[in-house]
C-alpha cells in the first residue's frame, strides 16, 4: 500500500509538472488557469462583455482567462500582492478590510465573482478548513454590494468541513449551486469550488 500510495503521488506530481509547462508555454502566469477553465467549461460563469472581479488574483493567470473571454477593461483584479496586467485594472489591499470592499464596490457591480484565494495554511487541516471556510464567509457578505442580479460565483473551500453548510447558503442566494473538483486540482490537494448560477440576492 505504502509503494501505491508513493507511485500515486508520483504520477500525480508528474502530471502537474506537465500542467506548468503547459501553463508557461501557453503564457499563463500559473497552471491554476486550467482550474478556472474546467469551471467555465462546465458552468459558464463568464461571458464577453461582462464586468469580472477576481479576488486574490496573483499570480494572474485567473485574470488572465478571465481577460481572454469577457475582454480588455472588463476585469477587476484584487489581491494582497502588487500586481498589473494589461487590460485589466488591479488593486493591492486586503478585499475583506471595509475600505478596499468599497472601492472595490465603487468598479461594480459585477457579473462574475471569483475567488481563487486561500489563507495562510498551518499544516492543521481542522485550523486550515476554519480559515478557508471564514474567508469565503466574508465574500458571501460582500456579495451584495459586489455582485449584480443573476450573476454568477465561484470561491476555492478547502473540502472537511463546513463546505456543505456553504453550499447550503449558496442554494438560498442564487438559482442552483453546487461544489466542483476540476481535475487540475492535485490529487493530494483538498481543495474544491463553491460555484453559485443566477444570483437572487442575500438569503
Amino acid at each position: 500500500m505504502i509503494c501505491y500510495l508513493w507511485h500515486m503521488a508520483k504520477t500525480g506530481r508528474r502530471r502537474q509538472d506537465h500542467l506548468a509547462r503547459k501553463a508557461q508555454s501557453q503564457g499563463y502566469h500559473a497552471r491554476s488557469v486550467y482550474k478556472l477553465e474546467a469551471i467555465q467549461k462546465k458552468h459558464r460563469l463568464l461571458s464577453p462583455g461582462k464586468k469580472v472581479l477576481d479576488l486574490g488574483a496573483a499570480p494572474g493567470s485567473w485574470t488572465q482567462y478571465a481577460l481572454e473571454v469577457a475582454g480588455a477593461g472588463h476585469v477587476l483584479a484584487v489581491d494582497l500582492q502588487e500586481m498589473a496586467l494589461a487590460g485589466a485594472t488591479c488593486l493591492q489591499g486586503d478585499f475583506t478590510a471595509p475600505a478596499l470592499a468599497e472601492a472595490i464596490s465603487a468598479w461594480g457591480p459585477f457579473q462574475t465573482v471569483l475567488s481563487d484565494a486561500a489563507p495562510a495554511t498551518t499544516g492543521n487541516r481542522l485550523i486550515d478548513t476554519g480559515r478557508s471556510e471564514a474567508l469565503v464567509e466574508s465574500i458571501l457578505d460582500y456579495l451584495p454590494q459586489w455582485l449584480s442580479s443573476r450573476g454568477n460565483f465561484a470561491a476555492k473551500i478547502f473540502q472537511g468541513g463546513g463546505e456543505q453548510a456553504l453550499l447550503g447558503q449558496l442554494r438560498q442566494r442564487f438559482s442552483s449551486a453546487a461544489l466542483y473538483r476540476p481535475e487540475a486540482v492535485r490529487r493530494e490537494s483538498f481543495e474544491a469550488y463553491l460555484i453559485g448560477i443566477g444570483y437572487g440576492g442575500a438569503g
